[in-house]
């Protein structure tokens, strides 16, 4: 029996929009409004920082310590530390999604009519840089999925990028569910498929017209298999009911 349907975020959910000029506007302003004017604010945003999360510990490579990084990355610049709350740096330096995304088509109908079903939850599992689980939690209203969307785990939060285990395991346990009682929908083959499929979960790919970029850390030779493949989130409810048969 099927209990649980995660999804990604960008590009499955969510797909950006606005002017980029603008969003790294909005970053900035809270930044001053917290801290006052700094010199190294636009730096910042646009620092590479994911990156160096890739190589931050060579050992684990999807290993996420967001604060280490962006601490490291501050000693660089010069910048005085002291008195400096880092958490709350990342925190205002994330600006609400309602700013630079909106859902996908049919996105809230998709899930209104998974929810709808008996005993099945609906979960989000994001690779984040400046989000933390709390952080999106509380952008679910303003996205309009706040009615739609039980658990949230981000990688900030989980301490690994997916495809690792371990951000799979928090979902799982937030939605106390075993493996093969959920399912993945993504549109990353390596993160999303595979890092499920490892699991011992069921994945939907949700496939995007070509070009596509290689995935983030992905094998060279990458070959995915999905449990089922989409190219529109409006096909998923013919998939769950196919398999709950």
């Amino acid at each position: 029996m099927l209990r649980a349907a995660f999804f990604d975020l960008g590009d499955t959910l969510l797909r950006a929009r606005g002017d980029q000029n603008a969003i790294l506007a909005a970053h900035r302003d809270r930044l001053i409004e917290r801290f006052g004017r700094r010199d190294w604010y636009e730096a910042l945003l646009a620092a590479d920082l994911l990156s160096e999360l890739l190589v931050d510990d060579p050992a684990e490579p999807l290993r996420q310590r967001t604060l280490v990084v962006l601490d490291r990355w501050l000693e660089r610049r010069g910048v005085d530390r002291d008195g400096l709350d880092l958490d709350e740096l990342r925190r205002t330096a994330e600006v609400p999604r309602k700013l630079n995304a909106t859902l996908m088509p049919g996105a809230h109908q998709m899930l209104s009519v998974l929810r709808a079903r008996p005993g099945l939850r609906i979960g989000v599992i994001s690779n984040t840089l400046w989000t933390g689980d709390d952080d999106l939690r509380a952008d679910l209203p303003l996205l309009g999925l706040a009615d739609v969307v039980d658990v949230v785990v981000t990688s900030h939060s989980a301490g690994y990028r997916k495809p690792h285990r371990a951000i799979y395991e928090r979902a799982l346990a937030l939605a106390d569910v075993a493996p093969e009682e959920a399912f993945m929908v993504g549109d990353e083959p390596y993160a999303d498929v595979v890092g499920a499929q490892r699991m011992g979960m069921r994945a939907v790919w949700l496939r995007h017209p070509p070009p596509r970029p290689h995935p983030v850390g992905a094998p060279h030779d990458l070959r995915v298999t999905a449990d089922a493949e989409i190219t529109a989130l409006s096909e998923l409810p013919a998939v769950v009911e196919r398999w709950s048969r």
